[in-house]
């Protein structure tokens, strides 16, 4: 697969357009991913099924107790029938307790549960695989800027298999959040083939750390899976949301951060809706672009 003609002797990380990252400060952006999730946090922390169902069981033994005390009200303010009432009354308390026990040992939905634990494992999965997918990047550009290219500007080995790498991540993400073909995502190109301030193909590498013109090794980062999270505001359990960080491994700093969609049929998931954010710390560590070349890096 023949490659752009651009930089002959090294594998650049293709270019992002700083301009509109300039748009939000390094700081601006951290705060609002920690404000994400410590959102996502709570959320998750208080809208278990668990927790809903006992509130929801709470709520039934409210009504189902004053429904007791209203009777026994009754009962007490008619007295020219007692004991008939006693035992009308009785009967009815029974019912109600039955109906308590019942609303308590039942689930909140059918099968909720079990189709939320389903959700569940198969979103960590998938997460999983792309966190893996992302992170095999790594040593790709990191072997990519050390081989070296013909004169011709023919792709080195490395690069052809950073391109070719892209095919791990397609399966697990929806069709429709590919920006660019297949021809074009499967060869390998020194300048991104889609323009990433409106949108990103998730099956290219979301992150590069670089030292200098150099990919830095790739013991130096780390992508990770930092939550999994079922939406619980239905009662399909078919969609989360899956938050993956990249960390400088000597440092801890986050140096970017991902999140998309995660959408489910009952056998097969896939991912949409990718975003990706650069912090302070990671822009730091991004290929340099030559001043006023706009070339690729």
């Amino acid at each position: 697969m023949a490659g752009d003609t651009g930089d002959k002797t090294r594998a650049r990380q293709p270019r992002r357009d700083r301009r509109a990252r300039a748009k939000h400060s390094g700081a601006e952006l951290e705060a609002r991913f920690a404000r994400w999730r410590d959102h996502r946090h709570a959320r998750r922390a208080t809208r278990t099924p668990e927790v809903r169902s006992r509130t929801r069981r709470r709520a039934a033994a409210v009504v189902t107790g004053a429904a007791i005390v209203a009777l026994v009200a009754t009962s007490a303010a008619t007295r020219d029938n007692v004991e008939a009432q006693r035992s009308a009354n009785d009967a009815a308390i029974a019912a109600r307790q039955a109906r308590l026990a019942a609303a308590e040992a039942a689930p909140e939905t059918a099968g909720l549960q079990a189709r939320l634990r389903k959700l569940s494992r198969a979103a960590a999965t998938d997460a999983a695989k792309v966190r893996d997918a992302q992170q095999a990047y790594a040593p790709l550009y990191y072997d990519a800027s050390r081989q070296p290219t013909a004169e011709n500007g023919t792709p080195n080995t490395a690069m052809l298999l950073t391109a070719e790498h892209r095919k791990a991540l397609a399966p697990l993400f929806d069709p429709k959040s590919s920006v660019v073909d297949d021809r074009d995502a499967y060869s390998w190109h020194n300048v991104l083939p889609f323009d990433e301030d409106t949108r990103i193909d998730p099956r290219f590498a979301w992150y590069v750390r670089y030292d200098g013109e150099d990919a830095s090794p790739p013991g130096g980062y780390a992508w990770s899976v930092e939550t999994v999270t079922p939406d619980l505001r239905g009662t399909t359990a078919d969609t989360a949301t899956a938050v993956w960080l990249c960390r400088d491994t000597g440092t801890g700093e986050v140096l970017a951060w991902a999140s998309a969609g995660y959408t489910y049929d009952g056998t097969r998931g896939l991912f949409s809706k990718l975003g990706v954010v650069v912090t302070a710390a990671g822009a730091a560590h991004e290929h340099p672009v030559p001043p006023g070349t706009g070339g690729p890096r």
